[in-house]
Formats: C-alpha cells, structure tokens, sequence
C-alpha cells in the first residue's frame, strides 16, 4: 500500500489514530489491511450528496436505444485526500503509525465524496449518467453512442480512472444499472427483484403452508381478493383436514405468486422515502426484503446457506443475512441512512462496537458492512413475516467458491498456542458437558437467561461475543477452556514467573473461562503463603 502510494509513514503527533484490522485472503494469499473508523465517523460532518433516482435518470433520456455501463475499479483509492483529512486518517499499526493518502474503505461519507466527483468529471458530457462508480452512456443511436462512449474513455483516461472490464457492458440494447433494466423501448424491472418469492417451492406440511401464508398476509393489505384466493390453502390449515396436495392448490399457490410479485404490490424505489432492510436467517438460508412507506416491498431476495455457512454460529449467520441484504441492494442503500431489522438481539450490540472488540469470526463482514450508513433493530422473528418466509424457502443456487473461513484460519493460527494442546483442547472441548451445551445455543440461538439451563447460564451474559472455530469456543478473540483443563492451565500461567497482574493480563488476553481472574489470584496468594511458612517452618530448630 505504501509502494501504491495509498498509505504513508507518519511521525508526528496526530489527534485521531484509529485501529488496524487485518483480514487474511486465502484466496489471493494476501493480508487485507484496513482501518477502523467508527470513532471517526461518528465525528464526521456529512456532506449527504443526493443520488439520483431512476426516474430523474429516465428522464434524461429520451429516445435511448444503445446503452454502455463502465464499473470503475478501486474507486476510492483514486481519490486523493488533502493533507488536513490525510492527518485524520491516521492509524495504528505494529510498525508504526501510517495515514491515508487517498481516500479509504469504511469512511461513512466516502460514497457521498465519490458520488460527487464523479458527477462533477462528467458534468459537462450529454448521455452520460453516474451513479457512485457505475457510468451510464446511452445514445439514441449506434453512432451518437460511440461517439459520446470515445468522449467518456477519453475523460476516463486523463482522471487515470482504472475500469474493470469484466463488469463492463458496450454497445448492447438492454443493460442492467440501478435494479432495473434499460431497454430500447424503456424500462422495465430486473427479474432478480422477483425472484426469490417466484422460485419459493411449493409447501410440503402444515407448519411450511402456514409460514408462506404469514407472509402473504402480511402484504394482504395491496392484495385484492386475498381471502378468496387463499381459501383452498387455508382449508388446508384446518386440524380435521388431511394434508393433501390438489389442483386447486396448485391454481392458489401460482395466483399468488403472480399477485406479491406485480403491482400494486411490488413498488418502485423512491429516493425522497425512508428505506427499510428486513433480513432473516434459517439454518439453511438467509431471506432479505426491501421496505418502504412501512411495508411496502422493493425487492426480494434469498440465498442458500454453502456447506460452510450451514456450520456458522447464529449470530453468524444473522449478520451474514445483514450483509446478504446490504449487498444485494447495494444500488438502493449505499449513500443513505436506513434501518435494518433483525430477529437476533445481540447484533444490536454487536454493531455499536469498535472493531477491534468484536470476535473476530464477524470482523470481516462487519468490515464490509462499514460503508453502509445504517441503525440496527431488533424485532422479533414472529414479526418479520417476508424475511422468515423467504430464509425458509429459499433459492437453491449457493456461491460454493465463496470462500468464508479465512477469519476462522486467522483466529486459530494467532493463539500462542502449540499445535498438539490446541487438539487436547479440543478434544476436551467435545466432552465437557457445559461447553456442549453452549455450543448448541451458540449454533442455534440462545434462550432467555430463565429458560437458559444452569450449566450453561454462566456464559449467557457473553451470547454476543461467543462462537465456535475449528471445533474450539472463543469469547471474542478469548479461547474458551473446558473444566478438566483448567487446574493445567492455571499451572502454566503460574509457571511464567511473570507477577500476578502481568500473568492475570496475559491470560485475559488469549483466555476465558468463568471466574478465571479470581482463580488465578488466589492461586498466586496460596503459594506466596505457602512459600512464606515455609520459610519460617526451615527457620525453627
């Protein structure tokens, strides 16, 4: 990054210095280095330059008939930071201080900056539509269009603006760009929007039938004719009624996949509106529905859980649901404010947290989510009709070269701890019967504290921070010890010779179990008294 000329070493004091994080990419062998902003973006004065709506780009182009989209790659770095906001880009590293010279990832106002460059370069250009890092050309025909397309690379060219190629489109007469698609004889909505409710499976029991309908009662109020066409379903509901599958379920089902799936119900993206994300997460699957106007829906979608993702803790997946959402309608949240909704309270915390405090499972996607401008709630998951619906019955395609473990890879390889006990840990891990409690709420959900088994209620304060790695628990970034380990454990700590707070902050540092301060404390005052009537004991004749 230095040799990139995106970083520079600073020796100065500077006011603000925030975190390093750094992510491995197994993919590209590759350590991912990143700052973390979030004391810097609360303090940050927002410009909030508007994006345009499609209907205001439309309305910019009449008669378009050929169309070009161009991606702009490492959009950020291409923006140079002056020196006062270079200094306020300052972070921590183990070799020393660097800061920013251009502009960096995880800045909240970085889209809005962005935005505003690359509508003023291209300002001056007729056919020339610019949304954050996608440039739209169209003309009205071939000629026009490769005309005004040369003048767009030329500019390209001279702001040293870097593309990449495999996202760009030339010359064609449909483009995908702002959830829609552009057409020679105008606009018409992308299909994807639709998709993950016009591909739900039909249900196979009760408990499924009775999901699918909680969501589409829940749009009931855009629906004509909802009970009628429902009727058949919910005879099927019915406790005296056998479950068996007919035509005219059939006939029902399909008519209301076509009526969630068209006006009035499905609604255009206003910019002027409150947005609203709605995310789930199942143990298969994620399901994600865009809001507006309350519960107007924008958009669907949903996603098969990979072989990977199906072994993630809850709050994992959760959060994976969070950022499944924030990423597929990229085009409608980013720049803006907006709330999203989510059945697992803990992420309510989790979200408010620094960095640096998370476990670091999650780092990696709450990194990705810095970007986003946006405040997380809690609703319970009875209430989230469409997302819970749409994560239980989801599209089946998953993205099985997405690679998740490099976080995991990172948190095992850090610990200063030999191969052959990590394993002894786990094996221990496996048998203790508290910690095998808490995996099962660390991987399904946890209860309430009252509900909550006794054994396992002594980690129930710690349920945001716990998940599981390789086989290993970690509280945060904290390896958990099961019982039969822990008399060892104290031992070698005791053994470092390092004085009680140095030893007591060395272990917090990697460790954890319940009461673990105490313990180590106490076994350093028994043997500083043991070691003192000894020697009075040697002394006696």
């Amino acid at each position: 990054m230095e040799q990139l000329d995106v970083i520079e070493k600073v020796t100065e004091p500077r006011q603000w210095v925030s975190s390093m994080v750094a992510v491995w990419k197994p993919e590209k062998q590759k350590i991912r280095i990143c700052m973390d902003p979030k004391d810097l973006n609360n303090a940050i004065e927002r410009e909030h330059y508007p994006m345009r709506t499609i209907e205001e780009v439309m309305a910019r182009m009449p008669g378009a008939k050929v169309f070009s989209t161009l991606d702009a790659q490492c959009g950020y770095w291409q923006v140079k930071l002056d020196k006062e906001s270079s200094a306020l880009c300052t972070f921590n590293t183990p070799f020393g201080r660097y800061a920013y010279k251009r502009l960096p990832f995880g800045i909240n106002t970085a889209g809005e900056i962005f935005q505003r460059l690359m509508t003023e370069m291209f300002e001056d250009m007729e056919g020339v539509e610019v949304i954050v890092d996608d440039i739209l050309v169209w003309g009205t025909n071939e000629e026009q269009h490769n005309q005004r397309l040369e003048r767009v690379l030329n500019r390209v060219r001279e702001n040293n603006i870097k593309l990449k190629p495999e996202k760009c489109t030339f010359g064609a007469q449909e483009v995908k760009y702002m959830g829609h698609i552009l057409t020679a004889d105008g606009l018409k909505p992308d299909p994807k929007k639709v998709e993950a409710v016009n591909k739900m499976q039909k249900p196979t029991n009760k408990a499924e039938l009775q999901t699918y309908l909680g969501m589409i009662t829940y749009l009931g109020k855009f629906l004509p004719q909802l009970s009628t066409v429902t009727a058949p379903l919910r005879m099927l509901l019915e406790k005296t009624t056998e479950w068996i599958w007919m035509e005219e379920h059939d006939r029902s089902f399909e008519k209301l996949q076509e009526m969630v799936t068209e006006a009035p119900v499905l609604r255009y993206y206003d910019a002027s509106k409150p947005v609203k994300l709605s995310v789930d997460a199942s143990s298969c699957g994620i399901g994600a529905v865009l809001f507006q106007d309350e519960c107007c829906p924008i958009a669907y979608a949903s996603k098969a859980f990979t072989d990977t993702q199906k072994r993630y803790a809850q709050i994992e997946k959760e959060l994976a649901a969070i950022m499944f959402g924030c990423e597929k309608f990229y085009q409608y949240l980013f720049g803006r404010t907006f709330e999203v909704e989510t059945d697992h309270k803990p992420l309510e915390v989790i979200m408010k947290k620094p960095l640096a405090e998370t476990p670091l499972r999650l780092q990696k996607m709450l990194l990705r989510l810095q970007k986003y401008n946006m405040t997380v709630k809690y609703k319970k998951g009875k209430e989230l009709y469409v997302a819970d619906a749409l994560s239980r019955n989801f599209l089946k395609e998953t993205d099985e070269n997405e690679n998740n473990d490099d976080v995991q890879v990172c948190a095992v390889m850090c610990l200063p701890i030999a191969p052959e006990r990590l394993q002894e840990i786990r094996t221990e891990t496996e048998k203790d019967p508290t910690l095998t409690a808490v995996k099962q709420f660390i991987l399904q959900g946890w209860t309430n504290k009252s509900d909550t088994p006794d054994e396992a209620k002594q980690y129930w304060d710690y349920k945001s921070e716990m998940t599981i790695e390789d086989g290993l628990i970690f509280k945060g970034n904290k390896l958990v010890i099961p019982t039969t380990l822990r008399k060892m454990m104290l031992k070698k700590i005791h053994s470092s010779h390092q004085g009680i707070e140095k030893t007591k902050r060395f272990a917090r540092d990697i460790l954890f179990w319940p009461g673990m301060q105490a313990q180590i404390t106490d076994r350093f005052q028994n043997a500083q008294y043991a070691t003192h009537t000894r020697g009075r004991t040697e002394r006696n004749p």
